[in-house]
């Protein structure tokens, strides 16, 4: 089934952030990370117009997921996944202000 992903376009002179969404290849896949009982995906996508890559990702135990994202942005994707998987696991060690996993069941 294909999944849809979500572009950013630069911001507008106004400051504003514009979306965008594309189907992806639904042979696609987005590899979670196991990382101390919980599963961590990198679901970065690229910024429109500028070639760099997010800091997107989700954060999963058991039934529950909670998304996270960040301002720093990557020159590749590769460095953008490995980016949000070392993002994470400093989540999930509470090394990261303001973002908890604790409550996930």
């Amino acid at each position: 089934m294909p999944r849809l992903a979500v572009e950013v376009e630069p911001p507008t002179a106004h400051g504003t952030i514009q979306y965008t969404s594309r189907v992806l290849d639904p042979g696609l896949q987005l590899n979670p990370v196991l990382y101390k009982g919980f599963t961590i995906t990198a679901r970065t996508f690229q910024i429109r117009g500028s070639g760099r890559w997010t800091l997107d990702l989700l954060i999963g135990r058991h039934t529950d997921l909670r998304a996270f994202s960040g301002t720093r942005t990557y020159p590749t994707e590769e460095s953008a996944i490995t980016g949000c998987c070392e993002f994470g696991q400093r989540i999930v060690d509470g090394r990261v202000r303001n973002c908890s996993v604790d409550d996930l069941s």
